[in-house]
């Protein structure tokens, strides 16, 4: 059996508005319709706020630093530029995040392997040998990435972990995931757009998994149980992440809510697990509509699902740090949870794919 030992998230130190950021969205088109648009749908979206390794959406044209200097943001900047922001911040982020692990520079020796997460940047030598340049982590670490699957890569990461735990009776796996979605922020106006440029923000997130318990109050008796996944090739073009000269160009489709609350019924009863008797959900808020359609398909009230709320509106959807984010704060929530109970996390990414862990306390 393998066990989560610690959660701990970090955030850029730049907060932003949604209305800000949909005041600075709105301002690079004269189209009054688009404009109307982009603010009714910041205003749907379930976000108060985001946060962003760049300040510029908070600013006013002439003191931007990473666009350029009008309100129509032309030209925009290069994939070159927004990877330069990526190598400096991504690292510093994770840093942050594995530095709030409690007595982790006493522990560090004991990590065995380390995954590193992201979909919003590569460069090489690696996050992963950075971090353990900068962390101090063995030279000699086993490591191992997980790149470019979006949403859901966290759950496929803790998957990894657990394998190797099961695999070695000794393995503490320290697993890294960052995110700088908004580096990415594209001047396009197509419904796939509408909905991305209001919706994504950055984080970081560190869990570590190891094949005996902590002593920690709030993980000692939290047990992985098991991992499933349903890829829903009806949705194969609903969700995609796609390089370009210009940085990494996004399609969301709002049929993604859909095809999620269409299907997740039918999951759970192939995993034979019934929604009623789950004793917590930490579920990937990819949007409210989505988590709106996860609850109604599984006759779940919006209270069950509250942590992934509170995220969404406190961070938007940070890729695959997010549903990291929720678990952290359903298990803080939840101090005294008593053996048996169970916490279900999912999300959601490119396929269109379904990505499950399911928790126990022991």
């Amino acid at each position: 059996m393998s066990y989560i030992k610690a959660i701990e998230t970090a955030v850029p130190t730049f907060r932003h508005d949604q209305n800000t950021v949909a005041e600075f969205y709105s301002r690079s088109t004269s189209n009054e319709t688009l404009k109307r648009k982009i603010r009714i749908i910041a205003k749907k979206s379930g976000i108060k706020s985001r946060y962003s390794v760049i300040e510029d959406f908070s600013l006013q044209p002439d003191r931007f630093t990473f666009f350029a200097t009008n309100a129509a943001l032309l030209p925009e900047p290069t994939l070159t530029a927004r990877m330069r922001v990526f190598k400096k911040n991504a690292l510093e982020m994770a840093v942050e995040a594995v530095g709030k692990i409690k007595n982790f520079e006493a522990i560090k020796s004991a990590i065995t392997h380390l995954i590193t997460v992201t979909c919003t940047g590569l460069f090489a030598p690696g996050l992963d040998i950075e971090l353990i340049r900068e962390l101090g982590l063995s030279p000699r670490i086993n490591r191992s990435s997980v790149n470019f699957m979006g949403c859901n890569a966290a759950i496929l990461a803790l998957k990894q972990a657990d394998a190797l735990c099961k695999a070695n009776a000794n393995a503490n796996v320290l697993v890294v995931c960052v995110e700088l979605c908004t580096i990415h922020f594209q001047k396009q106006y197509t419904d796939d757009y509408l909905l991305s440029n209001t919706l994504f923000g950055d984080g970081a997130a560190a869990v570590l998994v190891g094949s005996t318990p902590t002593n920690d109050p709030l993980y000692e008796r939290l047990a992985i149980k098991s991992f499933d996944s349903l890829i829903l090739h009806n949705g194969h073009e609903q969700m995609a992440w796609q390089l370009s000269e210009t940085g990494f160009m996004m399609s969301l489709s709002s049929y993604v809510s859909a095809l999620i609350k269409e299907n997740i019924g039918g999951m759970m009863a192939d995993l034979s697990v019934n929604p009623a008797t789950v004793t917590h959900w930490a579920v990937h808020p990819g949007g409210k509509k989505i988590l709106d359609d996860f609850a109604h398909a599984l006759h779940l009230t919006p209270q069950r699902l509250a942590a992934s709320y509170d995220v969404l509106a406190r961070f938007g959807n940070m890729s695959s740090p997010t549903v990291l984010f929720v678990l952290k704060a359903v298990v803080e929530n939840n101090a005294h949870a008593a053996a048996g109970d169970t916490i279900l996390a999912a999300a959601f990414g490119p396929g269109l794919s379904i990505e499950t862990a399911q928790l126990q306390y022991v």
